[in-house]
């Protein structure tokens, strides 16, 4: 078994109890947080949540700013896929489940691109990133959440083994992917505070000539 399977074997064995956990870690409030601040819009938005869990990201999504017009849950571990479908299928008009990881997903040009604590497990973030901007329509939005270095993602890596990396690195990695940090900001308060960043993302804009 790789170490990838690994991964995706333990994230559907966690997904029957994942979405309580991120409700009483402060997660699903951060999310809502995290959309309200970048005011996005999502009619007539073709949406993909990435690695989307229990879809709690994508729940926040339409909480704060509505139902896109379509929405696809990717993930390569099948059991959260299953939840985050059942949880979400009565608020959602058009819901794409599909078990894949971002790598093997279809390229299809998104308004909105939700992406949690995905981009850390990749050996390559950069790779990551650009398979992200694959994904993302010319004036679309990234929502970005990446694990920032702090004590309290030690006990986390212990489990899940993934990368930490500073605001600053993640700046490097935008420029080097042809992407664009419009906004960022630490989380308000609780573990999202500690262990998570907050970046809205578009592709860069050309200077004209």
């Amino acid at each position: 078994m790789t170490s990838q399977d690994h991964l995706t074997q333990s994230y559907d064995i966690a997904a029957s109890q994942w979405r309580t956990k991120i409700e009483g870690l402060g997660y699903a409030a951060a999310y809502r947080w995290m959309i309200a601040a970048c005011g996005l819009r999502t009619q007539h938005a073709h949406a993909i949540d990435v690695g989307c869990g229990t879809g709690d990201f994508s729940r926040a999504l339409i909480e704060v700013a509505g139902p896109p017009k379509c929405l696809t849950l990717l993930d390569p571990a099948e059991q959260m896929v299953a939840t985050a479908t059942r949880s979400l299928t009565h608020i959602a008009p058009d819901l794409k489940p599909v078990v894949a990881g971002l790598e093997d997903a279809v390229k299809h040009p998104h308004d909105i691109i939700l992406c949690a604590h995905v981009i850390e497990h990749f050996s390559d973030p950069c790779a990551a990133l650009a398979l992200l901007g694959t994904q993302l329509a010319p004036d679309g939005k990234l929502l970005l959440i990446v694990s920032k270095p702090h004590w309290c993602n030690w006990i986390i890596w212990v489990r899940w083994r993934h990368r930490m990396i500073r605001p600053t690195r993640m700046l490097e990695y935008f420029a080097q992917t042809g992407l664009s940090c419009e906004w960022d900001a630490p989380f308000l308060a609780g573990p999202p505070s500690r262990s998570s960043h907050a970046y809205l993302v578009t592709h860069q804009r050309k200077t004209p000539q």
